[in-house]
């Protein structure tokens, strides 16, 4: 039993590792920022770039700056599924090393009723 609790667990971790790397993957394909308009309904898409704010001019296309804003979006909401990845991550991490202890003090105390 505690053998499949642990494997399900560790299979757990390797899901998680897989879907953290492909949600990285799909950020870093995506355009960071926010998108601004300015006068005349000029829109630029605003970002940080090795510490500078720089603005990328994307024009006036009604088109163009739906796609930019629904890959915004797509940003927001991949970025939150990779915190909630990372923090399950977390707590799978915790719960496989209170595996191991528990183990551990298993076989502690099995050994010890075997002395006796």
């Amino acid at each position: 039993m505690k053998i499949l609790i642990k494997s399900v667990v560790q299979n757990e971790a390797e899901r998680n590792e897989n879907m953290i790397r492909q949600y990285e993957a799909l950020l870093a394909e995506l355009p960071r920022g926010s998108l601004i308009c300015r006068k005349n309904e000029y829109y630029y898409l605003k970002y940080r770039e090795d510490g500078k704010v720089q603005d990328k001019y994307i024009g006036k296309d009604p088109d163009t700056v739906a796609d930019i804003r629904c890959k915004l979006e797509q940003r927001k909401h991949y970025t939150e599924m990779l915190s909630a990845l990372k923090q399950e991550q977390k707590a799978i991490q915790k719960i496989l090393e209170e595996f191991v202890w528990y183990c551990i003090m298993a076989v502690r105390f099995w050994l010890k009723s075997r002395r006796s």
